[in-house]
């Protein structure tokens, strides 16, 4: 037992070694950018108790410096000596003041972590530079394709193509390669087909903080049937009621009129069931 232990504490004294060895030589490559320009690296001491001030500061710079959303438990690899809700608390404490300063960006949490973003009354000024960028749009039928592959993840590639009706291969490659959706497993079928899911980036692309947030079927069924009347969108005309206005005004007869010459009776549409088709130049029978 007391061998076990030795060599446990033996491994932990030669992994610090080693540790301190890599930051001596971290500190040797970052000592000098050009003549004008000195990198001063700090060792931290991560048992050093931080006034909240400060860990303010910190939580604040590593937000702004990041490229993606920071969880709190990246944020704590960070600043060790802070708790879980230590972290939450100074974040909150960031945003009240953002707030109160009227500030013209806010701390939004999004995909599972925290992100600095600017205020949506503030998105046409954005909008213009970013159009400046000419950044290439997802297409149509990689948003058709993204949006079948969110709603039924985990799902294969024959699945999708079997609802869209056309091959999607190019398409899941350029989404993979974007970052939006990921293999996730296989399917326990003949062939063993991947199955793809969305991922953290996809989440972030589109402003949601869990894929639970997506809308619900239904509540799209019924915003399209509000926006949209069903007899439109199947390319159905119904008989519609007259009403008491309609049947007054004179525009209204003359509409009803029109259509009754312009129909053909039921005689004229029905097709001649024993007409046979005649040669060139034989009167029909």
């Amino acid at each position: 037992m007391l061998k076990q232990k030795d060599k446990e504490k033996e491994q932990v004294e030669k992994i610090k070694a080693l540790r301190h060895e890599l930051e001596e030589k971290l500190e040797e490559q970052l000592v000098m950018v050009d003549e004008t320009l000195q990198v001063e690296v700090r060792r931290l001491d991560e048992n050093l108790e931080l006034e909240p001030s400060q860990a303010k500061k910190i939580i604040e710079a590593l937000l702004f410096a990041a490229t993606k959303p920071l969880s709190v438990q990246e944020i704590r690899k960070a600043v060790k000596p802070l708790t879980a809700r230590e972290v939450e608390t100074r974040i909150a404490e960031l945003k009240e003041e953002y707030l109160q300063n009227g500030r013209s960006f806010e701390i939004i949490e999004i995909a599972g972590g925290f992100e600095m973003a600017t205020r949506k009354e503030y998105a046409p000024w954005i909008l213009k530079i970013e159009l400046q960028k000419k950044a290439k749009q997802v297409t149509q039928s990689a948003l058709e394709s993204l949006a079948i592959l969110a709603y039924k993840q985990p799902v294969t590639r024959a699945e999708i193509e079997d609802l869209r009706g056309v091959d999607v291969s190019g398409v899941m490659a350029t989404l993979v390669e974007r970052g939006l959706i990921k293999i996730v497993g296989r399917k326990e079928v003949p062939g063993r087909p991947f199955l793809y899911g969305t991922t953290d980036q996809f989440l972030e692309h589109f402003g949601l903080n869990r894929i639970e947030d997506l809308p619900s079927i239904s509540d799209i069924q019924s915003l399209v049937e509000k926006s949209v009347r069903k007899e439109d969108l199947l390319g159905v005309q119904k008989n519609i009621p007259i009403s008491d206005e309609e049947e007054k005004d004179p525009r209204h007869s003359e509409r009803s009129e029109e259509s009754k010459n312009t129909d053909p009776s039921p005689a004229e549409s029905m097709p001649a069931q024993d007409d046979a088709p005649c040669e060139e130049g034989e009167p029909a029978k």
